[in-house]
């Protein structure tokens, strides 16, 4: 997989036109999700997160975390998993919920969000 310049925190800038002229409801929290397909693209996702200083919401390192499906991300630079109220939002959500297809995301597909 050929890896781009794109970072895990450009996921969160408000500015991105790619992501949020498709946004609707632009004054409320959004969620966003990291969709990780494989078991390599989650570890890819959580090394390239560590690198630019997030962290899960206990402090502890992203690497030192067992890998997942779908993580949320925040603002404030910290990942979490996702329960099932998360799971039903990422399949069900509308409108303030951005899915993001992380191997897409990286590859420099254009079809990145889901």
């Amino acid at each position: 997989m050929k890896k781009t310049n794109r970072t895990v925190a450009a996921l969160l800038d408000t500015k991105m036109k790619e992501v949020f002229g498709r946004f609707k409801y632009r004054n409320q929290l959004r969620h966003t999700y990291i969709y990780c397909r494989s078991t390599n693209i989650a570890h890819l996702f959580l090394q390239n997160a560590e690198a630019e200083g997030f962290t899960f919401g206990d402090g502890m390192l992203p690497t030192e975390k067992d890998v997942s499906d779908i993580y949320a991300i925040y603002p404030d630079y910290t990942i979490s998993y996702t329960g099932w109220a998360g799971y039903i939002l990422f399949k069900n959500g509308k409108g303030n919920v951005v899915r993001i297809d992380y191997g897409k995301y990286i590859s420099g597909a254009k079809d990145w969000i889901r």
